[in-house]
């Protein structure tokens, strides 16, 4: 059976070993209608090589230059994920996969060679409304590979990526909502059917955007109070757990709709557009400081920062939340009313 092999050296070029032990060689490049294309160039017995072949497929990029400059972001980021496939395991796939999506939303349908610093920074600052800066660093950092990816694969060179700037990340202080708080954001979302049924669903099961965004009706058992939950930056589903406010939410919506629809009746770009535009004007006004800012993920960190302050054991709280590792949910330890502390004072009395 022929085996496909890629070069390791040269970007665009493959090579197949045939049944009878010769070897052809395939260039991948974009033809003059600004499609890729991927086409043999010779075989092994006719003195062909992967150096040979890169040069063949050099001419033929060359003959299109004016057709590759107007390739649209989206294509390229589709090729670069379609790449990291191959290599990357299944839990990052999901995390670059997302990040794609991000990317295409604001990106997407510009030319990549004519896309400037001033479109990068915008798009980071309208991330930064819902986003946790980590989040928005490894959006960056996969957005690099794309431009650098496009170099490669398209020989289109596009440096700005390199001049926007990352965020400088500090969890130490994760800014979350008091119960007075959560009252105030519930009452003024109470009208607004799609942003009650988001909030309450970020507020019960903690679950981050893409998560809360994703779940359809067949997801819910409200018999039973679970939600079926697909954690993408995990690459996992767990089961989550619906309160009495969220079942009210969601009595009149769910009826009304079919299984594989989806439970929060607005896309996910407007639903950020809105509830960021409602979170700053509850809980912003005036804060200068990133990390005390109110953002849809606060949401996330307020299910679980209230969940320690009621001492419930940390194990749970991992649980509840998805994490791999415990280490992400030590970061509530000190909410929980139980440190220790008391118990050391009392140790030799």
């Amino acid at each position: 059976m022929a085996k496909n092999i890629t070069s390791q050296k040269y970007e665009g070029v493959r090579s197949k070993e045939l049944n009878n032990g010769d070897i052809a060689y395939y260039v991948r490049y974009t033809n003059k209608d600004g499609v890729r294309k991927e086409v043999k160039v010779g075989n092994k017995s006719d003195g062909w090589n992967e150096k040979r072949a890169s040069l063949k497929r050099g001419e033929l990029q060359n003959q299109c230059v004016d057709v590759v400059n107007k390739v649209l972001f989206e294509e390229v980021a589709q090729g670069f994920l379609e790449l990291q496939k191959l290599h990357v395991k299944k839990k990052s796939f999901f995390s670059y996969r997302t990040s794609t999506s991000h990317l295409i939303d604001f990106l997407g349908r510009k030319e990549i060679s004519s896309i400037t610093l001033k479109d990068l920074n915008n798009m980071v600052k309208t991330l930064s409304e819902s986003k946790a800066p980590k989040t928005i660093n490894f959006i960056l950092d996969f957005a690099k590979g794309v431009f650098n990816f496009a170099k490669k694969e398209y020989g289109i060179e596009n440096k700005a990526i390199e001049e926007v700037k990352r965020f400088k990340v500090n969890n130490n202080r994760e800014r979350f909502l008091s119960l007075k708080e959560v009252d105030i954001l519930r009452k003024r979302v109470k009208d607004d059917e799609a942003l009650r049924i988001f909030v309450e669903l970020a507020l019960c099961t903690g679950a981050r955007l893409m998560g809360v965004m994703s779940i359809v009706k067949k997801d819910i058992d409200l018999q039973n109070g679970e939600v079926m939950i697909n954690d993408f930056k995990n690459g996992s589903k767990y089961i989550a757990f619906l309160n009495s406010e969220t079942r009210e939410a969601l009595k009149n919506r769910l009826p009304n709709i079919k299984d594989e629809d989806r439970v929060v009746p607005k896309g996910r770009r407007l639903i950020v557009e809105t509830l960021s535009i409602v979170l700053n004007e509850l809980f912003n006004d005036g804060i200068t400081d990133r990390k005390q800012k109110v953002v849809i993920h606060t949401l996330r960190h307020t299910f679980a920062s209230h969940l320690a302050i009621k001492g419930v054991p940390l194990q749970i709280i991992q649980k509840l939340l998805n994490h791999k590792d415990i280490k992400m949910t030590m970061r509530y330890a000190h909410l929980m009313p139980q440190s220790g502390k008391e118990y050391v004072e009392k140790l030799w009395h």
